[in-house]
């Protein structure tokens, strides 16, 4: 094993110190853009809606912003959600975070 080899872990937090944002809830907001549906995107990550939902509204109530915008409803009786603003442009610069950090480090190897 080399030893500058690493892996990393990226999340952020709020100022009380909680953990408010990292690659679980950016994965999860970016299947939620492509299918839009909370519950697909919790099948397509393969966890249970009622945990991609938790995670959402956790991460939604100590950002003090919504992430996602739920339609309850609909003509064949399911829900419609998006990703609002602020969670693109949130996954946008997490992702871009990530990739700087990759770099910085693959720099160092």
């Amino acid at each position: 094993m080399c030893a500058l080899c690493f892996e990393t872990k990226l999340w952020m937090v709020n100022e009380k110190g909680e953990a408010v944002f990292g690659d679980g809830i950016a994965e999860l907001l970016e299947e939620i853009g492509k299918y839009h549906s909370i519950l697909g995107a919790a099948e397509q990550l393969q966890m249970s809606y009622r945990y991609a939902l938790h995670r959402i509204t956790l991460a939604e109530k100590r950002l003090g912003q919504p992430l996602v915008i739920r339609v309850h409803g609909g003509a064949k009786g399911g829900g419609s959600s998006e990703v609002t603003d602020f969670g693109r442009d949130l996954v946008k610069r997490y992702r871009n975070t990530q990739a700087e950090l990759h770099q910085i480090l693959e720099k160092m190897h």
